[in-house]
């Protein structure tokens, strides 16, 4: 017979078991907390408080060489939405946004697809070394020597269309040819870096579907809308944000080649804030433009996850 003394003690010892069990998973959240600890420090640091200090200080005005701030409420945002100059720089935005995104993603498939079917490797990997190579240059090297390119009086490529016997290509000196030209410029800077991602993407898809498929006599078309482009599709996506983003970003190009003209053809978000903030000394408008890009760049983002990214397949 047990005495009650030992059943108090093989009570005590499940209890004892529960506490170091949960002293153990204590010890291991906290572990993983302090892992993630600096991320969170520095997302915190370099991200979230910019974002809230941008919008905090959208709602006041004064100039950057003056500590003095007055608070003006939604002023800033009024005067910008009301401003004729501000609506085209929102337009000249998203039409660059538009035709870089669409051309760079649209070349960097089919490069990618070219590049993936070539069969010899030496060849092959010149071929994307060269495609890459623009990625690297530095832009303002490329900036210059797209200027030169495109000088509407002596540059090269309207010296070769003379010859030919074509009109001279106005490029940069028109309004109605300026952001095209630059979105030229960016398509062949980037359409290297997305493409060989791309092409990683492509080399990972397992040779039996398209064994299958060729069994089946199925058009290349077909194989490529329906095995090749599905299974490339989260890398598609990926690179489609990445790129949305960055042509929202866009300062470089516009600042060496264009200063935002001609009569304010290609004037884009971010140069209209360093222009207000760092050119004319006015916080406060430029605080609210940049407040307006980041909304713009979050819609965008939910919509691509909204509707884009209901069509991504994922293995």
């Amino acid at each position: 017979m047990l005495s009650f003394s030992n059943v108090g003690t093989q009570a005590a010892k499940p209890r004892k078991k529960k506490k170091v069990k949960q002293k153990y998973r204590l010890g291991e959240q906290l572990a993983g907390y302090g892992l993630v600890a600096p991320a969170i420090i520095l997302l915190c640091v370099f991200t979230i408080y910019p974002m809230l200090y941008l919008i905090y200080s959208s709602l006041f005005d004064g100039k950057l060489i003056s500590k003095k701030r007055n608070f003006v409420g939604f002023e800033n945002y009024e005067k910008l939405l009301t401003d004729s100059d501000f609506l085209r720089v929102i337009s000249n935005t998203v039409v660059y946004s538009i035709l870089l995104v669409a051309f760079t993603m649209v070349l960097a498939v089919l490069v990618a697809v070219w590049l993936n079917s070539k069969v010899t490797p030496r060849l092959n990997s010149l071929t994307q070394a060269a495609i890459f190579t623009p990625h690297i240059i530095s832009l303002v090297s490329a900036s210059m020597v797209f200027m030169w390119l495109m000088d509407p009086q002596i540059g090269f490529i309207n010296s070769i269309l003379t010859k030919l016997g074509l009109g001279k290509f106005p490029f940069l000196a028109s309004p109605n040819t300026a952001l095209i030209s630059l979105v030229m410029v960016m398509v062949w800077k980037s359409v290297g870096y997305y493409s060989l991602l791309i092409l990683a993407a492509l080399q990972n898809i397992p040779p039996n579907i398209y064994e299958a498929a060729a069994l089946d006599d199925t058009p290349k078309v077909r194989v490529f809308f329906r095995i090749t482009l599905p299974m490339i599709s989260p890398t598609v996506f990926f690179t489609t944000i990445v790129a949305t983003i960055s042509s929202f970003q866009v300062f470089d190009t516009v600042s060496l080649m264009t200063q935002g003209g001609p009569v304010n053809s290609t004037n884009t978000l971010v140069y209209y804030i360093y222009q207000y903030a760092f050119k004319y000394m006015k916080l406060g408008p430029a605080m609210a433009a940049g407040v307006i890009l980041l909304v713009f760049v979050l819609v965008l983002t939910i919509i691509y996850f909204a509707f884009l990214g209901k069509k991504v397949h994922y293995q």
